[in-house]
């Protein structure tokens, strides 16, 4: 039990806890089988392990950006949420080793499936794993609130290992119409939103060569066709309106940190374009890199093996369908919000930060079936997911994290959280 714990810990704090390092292995595993020089290794490696960490620092930056939009959301539409139970930090602090542990083992069993079945999908974005698991134990507890922890890990390992297989199997037919090849696969915990963005998309299917990416400006307006400068005056746009709407005052009191409130929405805006713009050079060094180093995974360890990558690879296929469906998805929770007060139903918070990383990317599957307007559509019906995904998942989770429920709701764990605990309801 101590050799396995160590080696446990080994794999949670240098590998798992540290996604470029696990990217930066993978690749050098693969470049080792190919028999490469140590020149190449190194480099390979390296490179990959660095394109994750650039990408990093733009979706961080990206993140701190779009969350106190949610803020100035509630100041200016009045929701007062509140939520029960014992809160996300001590939820961690009991049961953060047994997540490690069934991620570990949920690793290793998507490595077996994906050697010995037909889906050949390497699962290697570590930090949604976490999530997702995260969420679902929380589901158990609230069911089974003293589980035994060794069923816990076997069972949960099992489910973990079969997510990580299937569920980007089940997005790349989709993937495909993105990518154009079969070279990635896309692993993130909003497989479900993107699929259902491509559906709703293929409604417009006879518009799919209008893409988002094409779009007809005047020629005076062309410099908006430069990602970097179309996304930073959209969210600057955005902001004003925010800081307009919020009052200059309560900005500056309680968001800017005392910067001038409007001089604060147009750093935050030009921001996002810097943070976009880091993220898809991260990616495009990433991808370079991993793709022709899980070659030798492929060939030598994992037959036909495809890596399951994060959200933002998507990014650089269609950069503006991105913005347009944040931009829908976030309008649309905007809508909810409202709707679900006056009504009485639910004191919905938007969790603006899953608007970007999960609208967006359902903008990008949905204009990959029906263009432009595949894009917005993907993007609205995301919203409504997320908005009643937060409901569900935060009924049930009274006892536990009903807190994270409010702020990260990625569709596979915010649409189906609720169904789980009926389930596991009736079984136990």
């Amino acid at each position: 039990m101590i050799v396995l714990n160590t080696i446990v810990n080994i794999f949670s704090k240098y590998i798992f806890n540290q996604p470029f390092i696990l990217l930066g292995l993978v690749a050098m595993l693969g470049l080792v089988a190919q028999r490469k020089s140590i020149e190449e290794v190194i480099s390979g490696s390296l490179k990959t392990g660095i394109g994750y960490l650039i990408m990093s620092v733009g979706t961080s930056l990206l993140a701190g950006i779009v969350l106190p939009i949610a803020t100035i959301l509630n100041k200016v539409i009045g929701v007062e949420a509140t939520t029960t139970g014992m809160g996300t930090d001590a939820f961690t602090s009991e049961w953060a080793s047994t997540i490690t542990i069934i991620m570990v083992v949920g690793f290793f069993i998507n490595l077996l499936l994906a050697r010995v079945t037909k889906f050949k999908y390497v699962f290697l974005t570590a930090h949604q794993t976490y999530y997702i698991i995260f969420v679902y134990l929380a589901v158990v507890i609230e069911v089974i609130p003293d589980p035994n922890k060794s069923m816990l890990i076997l069972i949960g390992g099992l489910l973990t290992g079969l997510y990580c297989t299937l569920s980007p199997a089940l997005v790349q037919p989709y993937m495909r119409k993105v990518t154009g090849s079969d070279d990635l696969a896309y692993g993130h915990t909003t497989s479900f939103g993107v699929i259902v963005g491509s559906w709703v998309g293929s409604l417009f299917k006879d518009k799919k060569n209008e893409t988002s990416e094409d779009l007809k400006i005047p020629d005076h307006l062309a410099f908006l066709k430069d990602i970097t400068v179309s996304t930073a005056i959209v969210m600057t746009l955005l902001y004003v309106i925010c800081v307009a709407l919020a009052g200059p005052a309560w900005i500056q009191e309680n968001i800017s940190n005392g910067m001038d409130a409007y001089l604060y929405a147009i750093s935050q805006g030009v921001q996002f374009g810097v943070g976009i713009t880091i993220v898809l050079t991260g990616v495009s060094m990433m991808i370079a890199e991993i793709t022709g180093a899980f070659k030798g995974i492929s060939e030598k360890i994992v037959p036909n093996a495809i890596p399951a990558l994060d959200c933002p690879v998507v990014f650089n296929y269609a950069p503006t369908a991105v913005m347009l469906g944040f931009l829908s998805c976030l309008s649309t929770v905007i809508v909810c919000v409202v709707i679900f007060g006056a009504i009485g139903f639910y004191a919905l918070t938007p969790p603006v930060i899953t608007t970007f990383f999960g609208g967006g990317p359902a903008g990008v599957f949905g204009n990959s079936r029906g263009g432009w307007r595949g894009a917005v559509l993907a993007g609205i019906v995301a919203g409504i997911l997320l908005s009643f995904g937060q409901f569900l998942t935060v009924t049930a989770l009274p006892n536990t994290v009903a807190d994270f429920a409010r702020w990260s709701n990625d569709f596979d764990y915010s649409v189906f959280p609720f169904f789980f605990k009926q389930i596991v309801s009736l079984i136990f």
